[in-house]
C-alpha cells in the first residue's frame, strides 16, 4: 500500500469536512472498508483536484492490486491506534451514507477528528505525528 497517498486521502476527509472533496475522499476508502455496505460512485471522483485524484487511484490500485490488509487496518498499523474501524463507522455517519449503523452503536472518539502528519524526510522511519482539531497540522 502506498501509505503517502493513503494518508492524503485520509486527511482530506478530516481537514475539508464538509466539501464535495473530502465527501469523495471519503467515499473511495468507505468503498474500501466495505463496499457491500458502502457502494461508491466512481463519478464522484471527478470532484477530487490532481493531487487527490491520484492518491484515491493509487490506493484503490495499491487495494485492488495487492491488498495485504484493510484501509482502516492499514491506518492503525501507520498510526498504533486500534480505533480506525470505528473512526470509518463514523464517517459513514458524518457523510450519512446508506448503510451506515445505528449512531447509539458508536463508540465515541478521541478526538472525533484525527490528521496524520506524514513523517519528514529527517524522521525516523516509521514516524507519524498526530493532530487533532485542536492542533494544526
Amino acid at each position: 500500500m502506498n501509505t503517502a497517498a493513503l494518508i492524503k486521502l485520509w486527511n482530506v476527509t478530516q481537514v475539508h469536512q464538509g466539501t464535495s472533496g473530502a465527501r469523495a475522499a471519503a467515499g473511495v476508502l468507505l468503498g474500501l472498508y466495505n463496499g457491500s455496505r458502502f457502494p461508491f460512485d466512481l463519478t464522484d471522483l471527478r470532484v477530487l483536484d490532481n493531487a487527490h485524484l491520484e492518491a484515491a487511484i493509487t490506493v484503490i490500485n495499491d487495494d485492488a492490486g495487492r491488498c495485504q490488509m484493510e484501509v482502516h487496518a492499514w491506518l492503525n498499523r501507520l498510526t498504533g491506534r486500534r480505533d480506525f474501524g470505528q473512526r470509518f463507522e463514523h464517517l459513514a455517519h458524518e457523510w450519512k451514507h446508506k448503510g451506515k449503523c445505528k449512531r447509539e452503536y458508536l463508540d465515541v472518539l478521541e478526538p472525533a477528528h484525527l490528521t496524520i502528519v506524514p513523517p519528514t524526510p529527517a524522521a525516523p522511519p516509521g514516524t507519524l505525528h498526530l493532530c487533532d482539531e485542536s492542533e494544526p497540522a
